[in-house]
């Protein structure tokens, strides 16, 4: 392990209780299936998006050490920029193909890295899941990393309005599993397919008013 991985793991570690102690300031968070978030090996979380909050909150409530994708304008920002390039975050320039993003996850995941992804790629304001992209079936296919799919919601409500303080957030944790591409199909259409199976495990566990676009034919809560 390099100096500047071992440094990034230590600041890693001290700012882990700083959030810890944070979120239990600003919201009531409630978290169901941590025991299914398996311990090691190469792991995609993926979670549907409601505020810029929700990586800190996954990072508290993950029991294992998880890594992010983050847009590229917060490593310009001074502190924040700091901690994001020494903790190893993924930059990506959002509203496009990037490349050097996708290849860095992949590489964080042959590690057995576990990397966290909003598959909607941006915060939905109306608290409705909205049509996802496709970049996290991608990385799955194209890694075998087993995929966790986690359902939250009332970040959207934390530190928005001092009328709103200490807002209950609920999250559930899905089975985790492999996903597979149909045989038979191109590879474009089979990752829609992979996509929208991940998506609809997700819906699956939100209330129906938060579905949003994965309302039809989601399955039942695990």
């Amino acid at each position: 392990m390099g100096t500047g991985v071992k440094f990034g793991a230590l600041l890693y570690s001290f700012l882990w209780p700083i959030a810890w102690l944070g979120t239990h300031l600003v919201c009531r968070y409630r978290v169901s299936g941590r025991e299914r978030v398996p311990t090691s090996g190469p792991l995609l979380i993926v979670a549907n998006h409601l505020s810029w909050y929700d990586p800190i909150l996954f990072a508290v409530i993950l029991p294992r050490r998880t890594w992010f994708f983050t847009k590229v304008e917060m490593f310009r920002w001074p502190v924040v920029g700091w901690i994001c390039r020494r903790t190893g975050q993924i930059p990506v320039h959002r509203g496009e193909s990037d490349r050097a993003a996708l290849e860095k996850a992949l590489k964080y995941l042959h590690e057995g890295k576990a990397l966290m992804v909003f598959p909607e790629g941006t915060v939905e304001r109306q608290e409705q899941m909205i049509a996802a992209h496709t970049g996290a079936a991608m990385l799955a296919m194209r890694s075998g990393a087993t995929v966790l799919p986690v359902a939250h919601t009332g970040t959207r409500r934390v530190l928005r309005s001092a009328r709103v303080w200490f807002p209950p957030v609920r999250i559930q944790i899905g089975d985790p599993y492999v996903p597979t591409l149909l045989e038979g199909i191109a590879r474009k259409a089979g990752l829609q397919v992979v996509t929208q199976e991940i998506m609809a495990r997700i819906a699956g566990m939100l209330p129906t008013e938060r579905r949003g676009v994965y309302t039809s034919d989601t399955p039942s809560p695990t």
